[in-house]
């Protein structure tokens, strides 16, 4: 025992212990101070102290009604032990703060708060809902006026359904004007319109333009667009788009998640006056961490070493959660070995937990493997018999990612 490294006598299920306490960076290092240590089996984390300081990513089961909580920076899923019959066939549609917008059925809208099961009811629609995008102003139990927005997919300008929870019936808003084309927007995919302040909705167009609504409370919302398209060769690789409020520079950013080598890229789009600026940026400001998904997204603080510069994607490897570096333009998970992936359309590839490169390619119904792995500690090469690939589908629709346990 004289000869042994002290790293070689701390028993396993205390390295086990000690690894399940650790976030981020703290692991990064825990594991590349020796082989014992990188090899000790991972005990599940604990459930974060103050789950209000991060978000957690809800995933609603519309068949059984029960709701999952992923939090991301711990990689802990919880689940609701009891069934709630009102979420039974239903769809998250937008999130804020405590706060899910969800849908039941064609035209049935309702909030519910997954961390106090409150719900407030709203009116059923008076037509079958085909909006593809919600949002709301604030939460319904707020001080403030709460207004529900539904955007439809496209239009000369898009049609709105509007309510002031309180109101009895939703208002419709025919806004369609075939003989003025020059109006004509579509929505991007999976994004999610952003609410602001003054009643202001900020939405993505499939060209990479943006159509503010302004919520008029007693005449007829009004539509404004602006910036120029993307180029064709900039909007054809884009596979998923994100939206989040920056609310520090009192914008919105976009992430682009190209299908092409899984390329990643974030803009800033701000209004300056009567002109939109458009600005890709490296970094996140202050070093912010941002978790995204296509019906909530949101800018956080880093509350973590190793956590600034993140994205947190609403992905899965092996039931572990997905981050993109912004400093290192990787894939990252929480298992650390370096591998390469595909995405086909419409699914997401998810191999078994790795740390390092997470390549993504464009694929139809193969599942191709060229795995290429790193650790801290130097370069390995792996072989797809070292690996197996997880096909998981998607269900982007039936995800948001919220604020537990506090605001915004």
């Amino acid at each position: 025992m004289e000869d042994a490294l002290w790293s070689d006598c701390i028993p396993l299920d205390i390295l086990g212990l000690i690894s399940s306490r650790l976030v981020a960076a703290e692991y990064f290092i825990f594991r590349a101070v020796c082989k014992r240590w990188r090899d000790a089996p991972l005990t599940p984390p604990h459930r974060p102290a103050q789950p209000e300081k991060s978000p957690c990513l809800i995933t609603l089961r519309g068949d059984s009604g029960i709701i999952e909580f992923f939090h991301p920076v711990y990689n802990v899923m919880t689940t609701t032990s009891i069934p709630n019959p009102k979420l039974m066939d239903s769809r998250i549609r937008s999130s804020k703060d405590n706060w899910l917008l969800v849908s039941n059925g064609s035209r049935g809208m309702f909030f519910f708060n997954p961390v106090s099961n409150d719900i407030t009811e709203l009116p059923d629609l008076p037509y079958d809902n085909i909006c593809p995008s919600w949002t709301f102003s604030c939460p319904p139990d707020s001080s403030s006026a709460c207004f529900v927005v539904g955007i439809d997919y496209a239009g000369n300008p898009p049609d709105v359904y509007i309510i002031k929870v309180g109101e009895t019936s939703w208002t419709y808003h025919n806004l369609d004007d075939p003989a003025d084309r020059y109006k004509c927007f579509c929505l991007s995919a999976c994004t999610s319109p952003i609410f602001f302040k003054n009643n202001i909705v900020y939405v993505l167009g499939d060209k990479g333009t943006l159509g503010i609504l302004t919520i008029n409370e007693n005449s007829i919302p009004s539509w404004k667009f602006y910036g120029k398209p993307f180029p064709r060769r900039r909007l054809n690789p884009i596979q998923y788009v994100y939206t989040a409020e920056d609310v520090d520079n009192e914008g919105m950013l976009v992430v682009f998640l190209s299908h092409h080598e899984g390329k990643v890229e974030v803009w800033r789009y701000k209004m300056n006056g009567q002109v939109l600026e458009r600005e890709k940026i490296t970094s996140l400001d202050n070093n912010k961490t941002l978790f995204v998904s296509s019906v909530g997204s949101c800018l956080k603080p880093c509350i973590a070493p190793g956590l600034g510069n993140k994205i947190y994607f609403s992905m899965f490897h092996n039931k572990k959660g997905v981050f993109y570096c912004l400093v290192n333009r990787k894939y990252y998970s929480f298992d650390y070995l370096g591998i390469k992936n595909v995405v086909g359309k419409g699914q997401d590839v998810c191999p078994p937990a790795a740390f390092g490169q997470l390549k993504i390619e464009a694929s139809k119904d193969i599942v191709k493997r060229s795995l290429s792995a790193s650790t801290l500690k130097g370069n390995t090469r792996l072989t797809p018999r070292h690996l197996s690939l997880e096909l998981m589908k998607f269900e982007e629709n039936m995800e948001a990612v919220t604020i537990l346990g506090g605001k915004t």
